[in-house]
């Protein structure tokens, strides 16, 4: 049986993600009868996104240390990473598709080159995921959320651009929007960083042999350590949470802006 707190915690993000399933429902419901093309690339890429996040809550793992909570074929590293990867190349084009539309409203040319830059940056970032992932070095997680970072800062900064060309009331969405990015890039620089660091700093020391390219690969298929212990996923507990909840409520919060 798994650690109680553990168990409870699985609990929660898997009924928070059912839940992000009945919203998007209800959102695609209320837009049916819509015919607007914009606001339908932005419902469907929200649910590629609110499904892969419901796939990764219900069968949650570790890349790196190869851990997963059910021992099932779909918590393969590989499987999990290559969901991932897709949820967040469609998050990365909502907010590209947002910032276009922002820019189209406004006549902004720096809106307009922010949008332009939003999704090659986080095609590095991915890369720069499968890298840490397959080799086991750290590094490419901090890399990866270094350039995520920048890119969240990038879209904060497009909103703050779109609200300098309105007139009148500063649109709702430039205040929520810039404290969301904030909270995130905060959240990124302090605890997910450091903690990759850390984590390269220990396996260093250690003497850790990274895999190469083709290695990495085949282990990243095969190996699975199933462990439900409280101290094998106490780490990523809070991100894990946060991902899977407030990141969905944003891509979800994305489609009626």
């Amino acid at each position: 049986m798994p650690d109680r707190l553990t168990f409870r915690w699985w609990q929660l993000i898997s009924a928070v993600s059912v839940g992000n399933i009945i919203l998007w429902s209800g959102a695609a419901w209320g837009l049916m009868s819509e015919s607007d093309p914009y606001r339908f690339k932005q419902l469907a890429l929200s649910g590629l996104f609110v499904a892969a996040c419901a796939f990764r809550s219900f069968l949650p793992r570790v890349d790196l240390e190869r851990i997963c909570l059910w021992d099932v074929s779909l918590s393969s590293v590989v499987v999990g990473r290559t969901v991932a990867t897709i949820a967040e190349l469609c998050f990365a084009s909502q907010c590209a598709l947002l910032l276009f539309k922002l820019s189209a409203e406004t006549g902004s040319s720096a809106i307009t080159t922010i949008a332009v830059a939003v999704l090659p940056i986080v095609v590095v970032a991915e890369l720069a995921c499968w890298f840490a992932v397959v080799t086991l070095n750290y590094i490419g997680h901090a890399v990866e959320e270094l350039l995520w970072s920048i890119m969240i800062g990038m879209v904060a900064a497009g909103l703050v651009l779109y609200g300098r060309h309105t007139a009148g009331a500063l649109p709702i969405l430039v205040p929520i929007g810039v404290l969301a990015a904030a909270g995130a890039v905060l959240l990124i620089l302090t605890v997910d960083v450091p903690l990759y660091v850390s984590r390269w700093r220990v396996g260093k020391r250690a003497g850790l042999r990274y895999l190469r390219i083709v290695d990495g690969l085949k282990d990243a298929i095969m190996r699975r350590r199933v462990t439900q212990r409280r101290d094998d996923w106490q780490q990523e507990m809070l991100w894990m949470s946060l991902y899977f909840s407030a990141g969905v409520w944003v891509s979800l919060g994305i489609i009626f802006v």
